[in-house]
């Protein structure tokens, strides 16, 4: 994403186009996966802006409707809207012991709507598995 990409997505939404902002919007569409607040205060640490002005900007992001924010193992991860193969989009298995995140994306959950309050009928939801991933599962059992 060019910076008249995302001038022009930010001014469809509503937002202000600074430099930060944009900056979070361009690294956001040129990653391959969600990212947290703390991969983004990372990947721009030679940047002027602090963690609270990332972190608003991502939440800027995320309630324009620009990116999506969904929480996988206890930390939000944001990714831009409409991208294929979204995390909104399929289940996720959270190690519980070194909560290593897992994508599921072969794996599909039907929701049947009977019995069901509307929201998980007619919104969008969030499926996780949690357990120990195989390593930690395998780690388990030499030790025992």
């Amino acid at each position: 994403m060019n910076l008249d990409d995302a001038r022009r997505s930010l001014q469809e939404h509503g937002l202000r186009m600074t430099a930060s902002r944009a900056a979070v919007l361009r690294l956001l569409g040129t990653s391959e996966r969600p990212l947290t607040h703390q991969d983004v205060v990372d990947s721009l640490v030679g940047e002027p802006w602090n963690r609270s002005t990332l972190y608003r900007n991502l939440m800027d992001l995320a309630d324009s409707g620009i990116a999506h924010r969904t929480v996988i193992g206890g930390l939000a991860r944001f990714e831009l809207a409409g991208r294929a193969n979204s995390c909104i989009e399929h289940p996720h298995f959270v190690c519980t012991a070194c909560g290593e995140v897992s994508h599921l994306e072969k794996a599909s959950v039907r929701v049947d709507g009977s019995g069901l309050p509307d929201c998980v009928t007619g919104g969008e939801f969030e499926v996780q598995l949690r357990g120990r991933c195989d390593a930690c599962h395998g780690a388990a059992i030499a030790t025992a």
